[in-house]
């Protein structure tokens, strides 16, 4: 059975491609924002692996990640964060807040595709 992986963010554009790039190796979900990812998550979906934006109206990413790591049911699954702010101090505090991976936008495909295989390797 593929992994199960959910994209948040608000671009429909970034979306739509990071889906197309992951769709060929991975079962993919997709949210608008942080709110309907954890209604997503509270309505049972169980993803291995979420991929989620920084900057997005209603909850973002970085409160997103928090929620998600503060919470006892879904803090086990890993969380890369794609923005288009590269800010060193915005990238450890999300580190720090327990995200397993950071990605400046825009991304390289494959790079992604290495992070997310590395990511299941060295976790199982």
């Amino acid at each position: 059975m593929n992994k199960k992986i959910l994209i948040i963010d608000d671009n429909n554009e970034f979306r739509r491609l990071t889906k197309t790039i992951l769709t060929s190796k991975y079962e993919v979900e997709t949210a608008i924002n942080g709110i309907e990812a954890f209604a997503l998550l509270q309505s049972g979906y169980l993803p291995d692996l979420i991929v989620t934006d920084l900057m997005m109206p209603g909850m973002g990413g970085k409160g997103f990640v928090e929620q998600l790591k503060s919470s006892g049911a879904f803090r086990q699954i890993p969380v890369i964060v794609l923005s288009s702010i590269d800010k060193s101090d915005e990238k450890i505090q999300l580190l720090q807040l327990g995200a397993a991976d950071y990605l400046e936008k825009p991304y390289n495909p494959t790079e992604l595709l290495i992070r997310i295989e590395n990511i299941f390797k060295y976790r199982s």
